[in-house]
């Protein structure tokens, strides 16, 4: 992938304490890639709220005013 255009201009731009944090965080982002400690995909997990989420007993009435389309 070739460098933005966009990015030699903004570097320029920055002040030298900005351009410090930038060149730190690309190096982060380097060291997680390196290291494949970069963002994790997690899967999903059923049943997590199992017990945690409660309905009302009249949860599956039908409402009122709809019964044409029932």
């Amino acid at each position: 992938m070739a460098l933005p255009a966009w990015i030699p201009e903004a570097w320029a731009q920055l002040s030298d304490e900005n351009k410090k944090q930038a060149s730190d965080f690309l190096q982060a982002l380097l060291t997680q890639q390196k290291d494949g400690k970069g963002p994790k995909k997690t899967r999903l997990q059923f049943d997590t709220l199992k017990g945690q989420l409660d309905t009302l007993d009249h949860f599956d009435d039908p409402i009122p005013g709809f019964e044409e389309y029932m």
